[in-house]
């Protein structure tokens, strides 16, 4: 057995044992390749016994591809797939090739997805004691396994109530089971309160209109698999969404003085902590 780059090669000898019908016909084999034979049996058979994908190249030149369940001399190599169980003899084969196994990025190919997540977000603001919550839902389409892109929206709570809609890019590093990725968030924060009260003395309880602002979200994490269609994203990023309203000073001691209005921008630069369900 040969092993190279995480793919093991197995070629077996042409001298070997196999069944015809009722008879079986037994080729000289020597002592050596007699051992040699039980021991490639007795490896391949513990090595692949366990193989989500194997592809066997026959000396017909036909490639099939399954799971190698097991092997003995007689019934030769026993393959599933989609398609079935297939026995194939020993001296049918020319190569076997373990395709390695990619967990969650295993067989993907161009499709629809949908994540969905709960985030916090800590920091800079007005407020920026308390942790605002971040609700969103992304639903896209993969060009390439790696690269997920999508649009989506959600739901904050600043000062007033805010719909984020923002177009969203994926890109995993790699196709390992435990993946990291990088994430990007380019929109707009909606305004979903048409109007903003304060309550200080200067703008006698006067309320102004409210502003969409800018969002910008890069983001980089970790995806766990729990299926194959599946996983759980952990992610850790920056939050900037800028907001605005109107403001009306209002000096009610000035008899006949016109409230003043002005616009005030809030910009809220936060970190973000998210958790994300992936459907694929």
């Amino acid at each position: 057995m040969e092993t190279q780059s995480g793919f093991a090669l197995v070629i077996f000898s042409k001298q070997t044992a196999y069944a015809a019908g009722s008879r079986r016909q037994l080729l000289p084999l020597s002592g050596i390749a007699s051992l040699l034979t039980a021991f490639c049996l007795f490896v391949f058979s513990e090595t692949f016994a366990q193989t989500s994908q194997s592809a066997i190249t026959l000396k017909s030149g036909e490639i099939v591809y399954g799971r190698i369940s097991s092997v003995d001399s007689i019934q030769g190599l026993r393959l599933e797939n989609d398609c079935g169980i297939r026995f194939i003899q020993q001296f049918e084969i020319d190569t076997i090739v373990r395709i390695k196994d990619q967990g969650f990025f295993a067989d993907k190919k161009k499709s629809w997805y949908n994540i969905s997540s709960l985030a916090l977000l800590f920091g800079e603001g007005r407020n920026d004691m308390v942790p605002i919550p971040s609700l969103t839902m992304v639903n896209g389409y993969n060009f390439h396994p790696q690269l997920f892109t999508g649009i989506g929206i959600g739901y904050e709570y600043y000062e007033w109530s805010v719909m984020p809609v923002f177009a969203e890019v994926k890109y995993f590093l790699n196709r390992k089971k435990t993946t990291p990725f990088l994430s990007l968030k380019l929109g707009a924060g909606i305004s979903l309160s048409r109007n903003f009260q304060t309550n200080d003395y200067e703008t006698n309880g006067l309320s102004g209109k409210t502003y969409t602002g800018v969002l910008i979200a890069p983001e980089a994490g970790l995806l766990f698999p729990m299926g194959k269609r599946d996983a759980i994203l952990l992610s850790l990023g920056y939050h900037h969404q800028e907001l605005s309203h109107d403001s009306y000073t209002y000096y009610y001691w000035i008899p006949g003085f016109e409230p003043m209005k002005k616009r005030v921008y809030i910009n809220y630069n936060r970190i973000s902590l998210r958790v994300s369900y992936l459907f694929h």
